[in-house]
Formats: C-alpha cells, structure tokens, sequence
C-alpha cells in the first residue's frame, strides 16, 4: 500500500474478538479498500503448538485484518462498527507455518462488494515472504 492513513483507535474499537482470541495487534495503515495489520505471534496463543502457528491462525488473521478494516471505516465517519461473519474462505493457499515470536504482516483488499458482501483477498506475510493467502467471503451484519 503506498498511500493511506495511520490510526491510533485501539484494536478492540476495531474488532469484536476479544482476548485471547485477538490475532492483530495494530493497524498500519488504511485506506476505504485496504488494510495493513501486525501480530507477533506469542508463546500460549491459540492456534499456537508449540512453536507453530497454526493454519487456522492465519486464516484468523486475516479475517480479524479485514474486520479492522471495516472498524477504520466506520470510526472515521463516526459510525458504529459492523460485525461480520465469514461466508466462505477461497483459494486457500498456506505455503508456510511461522514460529512463535514471528511478526505477521497482514494485507487485506476489498475488491467486491455485493449486497452487504465483501469479497477480500488477503496475503500473510513475514520477512517479505508470503506465508499464506485468499478469498474471503464476509457477510456484514445490518443495525
């Protein structure tokens, strides 16, 4: 992302998951369609055994990722945050595990939006490698 906004909400303004199911640590930087989150992956975290993040972390991740983003969204225009609920995961491809004390580094893409819908596409990375990615389907929930 070249271009977008830095935050200083809280990640549980953001996010409806609560500890210790919260796998962002802070947003990055954001834009309408796009998101940047971190996580440091610690020792006694779910999805964690032992050393290993697991597969289902990840996927986690970005979906946590992609509800930020939603939250950035709405704080900005001073409205409420929407929760969402994952529909469906697509085009599922985890090339890599990272170990506990790695630092993700997430990107979320909202490339569709269709009748409250969001199709995102997210990539995990760390060190500039690409550890996993795919399609998300999120049903956001109306008032």
């Amino acid at each position: 992302m070249n271009s977008g906004e830095k935050i200083n909400w809280p990640v549980e303004e953001l996010i409806p998951q609560r500890d210790p199911f919260v796998f962002i640590d802070g947003v990055t930087r954001f834009n309408d369609t796009q998101v940047e989150t971190t996580f440091e992956i610690k020792t006694g975290s779910p999805f964690v055994n032992g050393t290993k993040f697991e597969e289902a972390g990840l996927i986690e991740n970005m979906a946590q990722s992609a509800a930020a983003l939603e939250g950035c969204n709405a704080k900005k225009k001073s409205n409420a945050v929407k929760i969402g609920f994952i529909g469906s995961v697509k085009q599922l491809e985890i090339f890599n595990c990272p170990n506990v004390g790695d630092v993700l580094e997430t990107q979320v893409t909202i490339v569709n939006n269709a009748m409250g819908v969001n199709i995102a596409e997210g990539v995990v990375k760390c060190d500039d490698i690409v550890l996993a990615k795919c399609v998300l389907n999120i049903f956001l929930k109306e008032d």
